[in-house]
C-alpha cells in the first residue's frame, strides 16, 4: 500500500513537471514574428500610386507615392511623383523632387532625362548645361544621356547647331549611341546630306540594331540618293517588322 502511494506521488510529480516543460516548450517554440519587408511594401505603394495617377486621382496618387518613398526611398517613386507635380503645374515641388531624385540616385538615367525635359519646357538652358556637366561626372552612359537630352532640347527650340554640338559630345561617351546618331542623321537629311545621314543610320544598324525610326531614315536617305533597290528592301523591312508604327504609316503613304 505504501509502495502504491509512493508511486502515485511520483507519477503526479512527473505529470506536473511534464506540464511545466510542455508549457515552456510551447512558449519558446512560437514562430518568430515575420520580418518587415520594406522593399515589397514600397513597391506595393508605388504600384497603387501609378494606378491612381493613370486614373487622374492625383490626390491619392501623391499619398501613395510619398508613402512608397517613406517606406524605402526608390527612384521610380520619386520620378512618378515629380511627373505628378508637373502634371499639376506645381513647378516648385516638381523641381524639388527632381533634385532629390538625381541627388539620391545619381545613376538613374530616366530621372535625369525627365528633369532635362522639365527644364527645357521652361527654357532653363543654364540649368540644363549644369545638369549635363553633373551627369558627365558619373559614368559614360549617364554622361551620354545628359548630352542627348541637352541636344533634344536645343533641337526642339530650333537651335540646330547647339543640338549637333551636344549630340557629337554624346558620341564621345557612347560612339554607337542611337539617341545621338539618329537625330544627327535627321538633321543631315534636312540639310541635304543624304550620304552622311545614311552612314550614321548604318552605324546604328550594325552596332545597335533596327528600329522603326532607323528604317524610316534609311528609306529617306536611299530615296534621296536614288538607290531604289535598297529603298525597296527597307520598305519591305518596314512592312514586315514595323507595320503599325507611326513611321510606317507616314512613309507608306508617300
Amino acid at each position: 500500500m505504501t509502495m502504491n502511494r509512493t508511486r502515485w506521488k511520483q507519477l503526479i510529480i512527473c505529470i506536473f513537471f511534464m506540464q511545466l516543460m510542455t508549457g515552456c516548450v510551447t512558449s519558446s517554440d512560437k514562430p518568430p514574428a515575420p520580418k518587415p519587408q520594406p522593399k515589397k511594401a514600397s513597391k506595393t505603394y508605388f504600384d497603387l500610386g501609378v494606378a491612381y495617377l493613370q486614373r487622374k486621382r492625383f490626390d491619392l496618387a501623391e499619398i501613395k507615392l510619398q508613402r512608397s518613398i517613406e517606406v524605402e526611398p526608390n527612384p521610380d517613386a520619386y520620378n512618378a511623383l515629380a511627373l505628378l507635380y508637373e502634371t499639376q503645374h506645381d513647378n516648385a515641388l516638381a523641381e524639388e523632387t527632381y533634385e532629390k531624385l538625381v541627388r539620391q540616385f545619381p545613376d538613374y538615367g530616366r530621372g535625369y532625362l525627365n528633369y532635362n525635359i522639365f527644364l527645357c519646357k521652361y527654357d532653363r538652358y543654364g540649368q540644363i548645361e549644369r545638369l549635363a556637366k553633373t551627369m558627365a561626372s558619373r559614368n559614360k552612359e549617364i554622361a551620354a544621356i545628359g548630352q542627348i537630352a541637352a541636344g533634344n532640347c536645343a533641337r526642339s527650340k530650333d537651335k540646330l547647331d547647339l543640338a549637333v554640338k551636344h549630340y557629337n559630345k554624346a558620341l564621345q561617351y557612347e560612339q554607337y549611341s542611337a539617341g545621338a546618331l539618329l537625330p544627327l542623321a535627321e538633321i543631315d537629311l534636312n540639310r541635304g546630306f543624304a550620304s552622311e545621314a545614311l552612314q550614321k543610320v548604318q552605324t546604328v544598324h550594325n552596332y545597335i540594331g533596327y528600329s522603326a525610326r532607323s528604317v524610316y531614315l534609311a528609306i529617306l536617305a536611299y530615296r534621296d540618293l536614288g538607290d531604289r533597290a535598297n529603298e525597296r528592301k527597307m520598305l519591305a523591312t518596314m512592312r514586315s517588322r514595323y507595320a503599325t508604327s507611326p513611321e510606317a504609316r507616314d512613309i507608306l503613304r508617300k
